[in-house]
């Protein structure tokens, strides 16, 4: 396994991410103890605590919801800065504040977002690395009280279209966890023997949804 390449898992709301990770970091303590990587994990929910944010201000106040994402992706940012030489193992990436300000935000969230200090590393590091996009699936939408929750199947199926989409915009290679991997083994195993068998990043393209 290569020690050299990161992963990022991303996607909409509650797509199985962090559960994915964690399960990820055991298999691979205990299959490659030697590969030396960092977890970055949950982000956004820290942002929203120390900064008294609620999900009803992202869908309720356009500019409240565009502040918020920018604190995200300076945060997530400030992280991947101080881990700029380790391999890592993310639940979320510099698109999530994009992606999210797309939905939410005003017209001029993505171009606005884009222009932060903290995107072209963010972008560029995504860019030599291994990123998998979670699908959502309609019996995994589950409400925790925190985290941002559609209204309909229509919205949160959007917002996998528009990962797919700032994705593709930026240049950066992706692959979809096929809808048919529910088991979180088989997720596991996926992601994994694709980053066993990681090699030249000009091999990999940029997949798309439909």
């Amino acid at each position: 396994m290569s020690t050299a390449v990161s992963v990022y898992l991303i996607g909409a709301q509650c797509t199985g991410k962090t559960t994915l990770l964690a399960a990820l970091r055991e298999t691979i303590k205990l299959k490659y103890p030697s590969s030396p990587f960092s977890a970055v994990t949950e982000v956004a929910r820290d942002v929203l605590s120390q900064n008294q944010f609620t999900r009803e201000d992202i869908t309720s106040n356009p500019d409240r919801a565009l502040q918020l994402q920018q604190l995200i992706l300076t945060a997530q940012f400030e992280k991947e800065t101080k881990l700029a030489h380790s391999m890592i193992l993310s639940d979320r990436s510099g698109v999530d504040p994009i992606v999210y300000g797309v939905q939410y935000g005003p017209p001029r969230a993505q171009k606005l977002l884009e222009k932060s200090l903290g995107w072209p590393f963010l972008r560029d590091r995504m860019k030599r690395s291994l990123v998998f996009v979670c699908p959502p699936h309609k019996e995994w939408s589950t409400d925790d009280g925190t985290r941002l929750m559609a209204d309909s199947w229509e919205e949160w199926y959007n917002v996998h279209l528009t990962f797919a989409r700032v994705l593709q915009e930026n240049d950066i290679p992706f692959y979809v966890i096929p809808m048919e991997l529910v088991d979180l083994e088989d997720r596991v195993d996926y992601v994994l023997n694709m980053w066993k068998v990681y090699g030249n990043p000009a091999t990999r393209i940029s997949m798309h949804i439909e």
